[in-house]
């Protein structure tokens, strides 16, 4: 049955280059009610590569509730805390995000939504994450490449790291954000009735 469901998945997904492992969700999507977003851990199925750029491509095939997912965006406090407090897992084990450094004339931070990390004043680097991206991308200055970076459960708390393009991650926390267009009004009382018995 497993094996169906994942030949199902890998037919869906349309597998590229990028690799050949799907994900499976662990545990419940949580809502977080300021943002309205939906959180999911997904764990890697499969042989390696579990590297952020096939993770990235695999969860725009994954939805909850009518939303497409992607690789989480950070991009406040309020959604760090509600995310370290919410998922143990993420206090245990190095976790995927939608955020990149790519290596252009200098080391340009974006989310996979396109959206400067510049935008926002929130980080949660680790100490030395910062330096480490920006030697790696003057070595590979002008190459486009990106370092993907990834939540790392240190004795600091949860931070911020960068990896390697090829670096094997087997979790990713995910986002189902609320659609910015076209939803329908059940599925908007739907996300009500949710945020409300959360509350």
């Amino acid at each position: 049955m497993l094996a169906t469901i994942v030949a199902a998945m890998m037919m869906v997904q349309n597998i590229d280059d990028t690799g050949i492992a799907v994900a499976q969700p662990i545990g419940q999507a949580v809502l977080e009610p300021i943002s309205g977003s939906y959180f999911q851990i997904f764990e890697f199925y499969g042989r390696p590569p579990h590297t952020w750029r096939h993770a990235a491509r695999m969860v725009k095939g994954y939805r909850h509730k009518d939303r497409d997912g992607h690789l989480a965006f950070i991009k406040d406090g309020a959604t760090h805390f509600f995310l370290v407090l919410n998922f143990d897992k993420l206090r245990e084990q190095k976790m995927w995000i939608g955020l990149r450094a790519q290596c252009n004339e200098q080391a340009d931070l974006k989310w996979l939504d396109e959206a400067p990390l510049s935008e926002g004043s929130f980080r949660a680097w680790s100490p030395v994450a910062q330096k480490r991206f920006r030697d790696e991308c003057k070595k590979r200055e002008g190459s486009g490449i990106d370092l993907p970076i990834y939540y790392d459960p240190t004795e600091f708390g949860v931070r911020w790291e960068v990896g390697s393009p090829t670096l094997d991650i087997r979790h990713m926390m995910v986002e189902f954000p609320v659609p910015e267009e076209g939803e329908t009004e059940t599925e908007a009382s739907e996300d009500s009735a949710v945020s409300d018995q959360s509350q």
